[in-house]
């Protein structure tokens, strides 16, 4: 059994362009995704997966440059990119990681891939945003599951690019009667309403802030969120508001 994880990023974003290359401390955004998801326990292989067009070449770089492997493919049908990644590299469990998660936890990251292995789940996600912060995003699921979503949406949808193939997964937690589904939920006293995700530039004073002032060994979850809790730096983004799918 190979167990891939599969980081989704470009260049375009719309509210933050090139923000995944944005660097703090020197280090491109997207390389604090990559550093701390080599220390999972479980993850055999890390792949960034992104598109075909030229202005993301620069991510090709940062792959080469952090000794990952790189998948290119449509930029929009992003199930598909999936889909040929997780053949290309002969993954059967999948973990989709978004880029623009600098702070994402391997020990998470790890309890994620074990809820699905030990009770046989087709799909275990992080229970983002009920009872954990927004940008700690994990998603792990069978790459039967994987497949069986790409055939159900290609033969629905035939050539039409529609939500379903822009976003990974959308199909499984729109139609959860048709799937084994797990969550992993966090505990009452470090729910917040916090983002540590970056899609704006506020968000990104926020990861900024953090990782400036904290030591590399206490980017922890709890941590983080203590951290957040006293220096208040959550004012930075508390008004943006997650775009609607």
């Amino acid at each position: 059994m190979k167990i891939i994880c599969i980081i989704q990023a470009r260049m375009g974003s719309e509210r933050l362009p090139g923000k995944v290359v944005k660097p703090i401390k020197g280090i491109p955004l997207i390389g604090y995704t990559i550093n701390r998801l080599k220390r999972s326990r479980y993850i055999d292989e890390i792949i960034l997966a992104t598109s075909d067009k030229k202005q993301d070449d620069k991510l090709v770089d940062v792959a080469k440059e952090y000794k990952i492997d790189y998948f290119r493919g449509s930029e929009e049908n992003v199930l598909e990119r999936y889909v040929k990644c997780s053949e290309k590299y002969n993954g059967d469990i999948i973990i989709r990681i978004t880029g623009d998660c600098p702070l994402i936890d391997p020990i998470i990251v790890d309890n994620v891939i074990t809820e699905l292995i030990m009770y046989k789940y087709d799909y275990v996600r992080l229970d983002v945003p009920n009872t954990f912060v927004r940008g700690f995003d994990v998603e792990v699921f069978t790459k039967e599951s994987l497949l069986r979503v790409y055939n159900i949406v290609n033969e629905k949808y035939n050539n039409v690019i529609n939500k379903y193939k822009e976003h990974v997964t959308l199909f499984i937690y729109e139609n959860k009667e048709l799937f084994n589904i797990g969550y992993v939920k966090g505990v009452e006293e470090l729910n917040r309403d916090y983002r540590v995700c970056v899609d704006t530039f506020e968000d990104f004073q926020v990861v900024e802030n953090v990782i400036e002032n904290m030591k590399e060994e206490d980017l922890r979850y709890v941590d983080i969120i203590h951290y957040i809790d006293r220096s208040k730096v959550n004012n930075f983004n508390k008004d943006i508001v997650q775009k609607n799918i």
